[in-house]
């Protein structure tokens, strides 16, 4: 005979709190299976399309990455203190001395070219120098401005356009045969070639032969040129006893920049001196050597009353004035050297 079920007390109190405690929690996990099943379908159907979605866009981005790594730019940006070929193109392109070395000479040379082509003068070769460089070397020189001792092949292209001969330096020829230009088309005569001078130059074409102005005395265009060589190492740092682009004195730079010409002048400032034939301050004229403190103090005339030179310990070369303060109360004269 089967026994009946014994009876759940469930006036005890013990038993009862028991038994309410084990409903809920199988309530609670009820709940929770009930929760999970409703999430579980949703984020299966996201992941999927997750899926199909990443491999829609892999092609797309590995096709854009692969675009981006073979659109490489063709020159990197320049800085001072950089070295190597693209340093050295860079002062071909500048026309000045090819070492390799982003020194003072080439971040003074850029900064120029810079501002003769309304660029920003930050020293630095970047997307828009690099392609106004390359657009300069290939023929005219766009927005440039060219003015007396600037080089370069954009000067060239000026000068073959003018009539003479195409040595890339606009010296005292160049400029006669542009002011006789834009004085026979009735262009401002200022010089400089712009864009208006440009802009007539290819219109015109001037007969060889016809326009060449008769050369200056050589000694002015000696003068000329060595104030031009001498502004390309504006900002080199003053070093006792240097006479290099990496460091002058003010013999030293007087020097370097004469030996360029083939004059050979020695390394002491009171030496100079007696090298030249002296002249009248009012009759100075660019390369002219001035000199102050006792001899011991010499730079180049550059016109309007300036003069570059370099001045002393922690400082570099730069272009001061001769009116007023301590060079015009320390001046002792002027020589012309060749």
């Amino acid at each position: 005979m089967t026994s009946a079920p014994p009876s759940r007390d469930l006036a005890s109190e013990d038993v009862w709190r028991y038994s309410h405690e084990r409903a809920q929690r199988r309530r609670a996990a009820a709940r929770h299976r009930r929760t999970v099943k409703r999430i579980s379908v949703p984020l299966a159907v996201a992941a999927t399309a997750v899926g199909a979605n990443a491999t829609g866009y892999a092609a797309p981005a590995q096709a854009a990455g692969q675009k981006t790594r073979s659109r490489t730019h063709p020159r990197r940006i320049l800085r001072a203190g950089a070295s190597g070929p693209e340093v050295a193109h860079l002062q071909r392109l500048l026309g000045v001395r090819v070492d390799g070395r982003f020194g003072p000479s080439t971040l003074q040379a850029v900064r120029r070219f810079q501002a003769a082509h309304g660029l920003l003068v930050d020293g630095q070769v970047g997307p828009h120098t690099w392609a106004a460089l390359e657009a300069e070397w290939r023929g005219f020189a766009g927005e440039a401005v060219l003015r007396e001792g600037d080089t370069g092949p954009a000067v060239a292209a000026v000068q073959r356009r003018l009539g003479v001969t195409p040595d890339s330096d606009f010296g005292p020829i160049t400029l006669a045969a542009v002011r006789g230009f834009q004085a026979r088309h009735g262009l401002v005569v200022d010089g400089q070639v712009g864009a208006h001078t440009l802009a007539a130059l290819r219109r015109v074409r001037v007969t060889p032969g016809r326009s060449r102005p008769a050369p200056p005395r050589r000694a002015h265009g000696v003068g000329v040129r060595a104030a031009a060589i001498a502004e390309r190492y504006l900002g080199v740092p003053y070093v006792w006893g240097g006479a290099s682009p990496s460091g002058f004195d003010c013999s030293g730079l007087v020097m370097y920049v004469y030996a360029q010409l083939g004059v050979h002048l020695p390394h002491f400032a009171a030496a100079q001196y007696r090298d030249g034939r002296h002249v009248r301050v009012d009759g100075l004229r660019p390369g002219d050597l001035v000199f102050f403190d006792d001899l011991n103090h010499v730079g180049i005339y550059v016109g309007g009353g300036r003069f570059i030179h370099a001045p002393h310990t922690g400082d570099h070369v730069r272009i001061s004035s001769l009116a007023g303060g301590w060079y015009a109360e320390h001046y002792d004269g002027a020589t012309r050297v060749a």
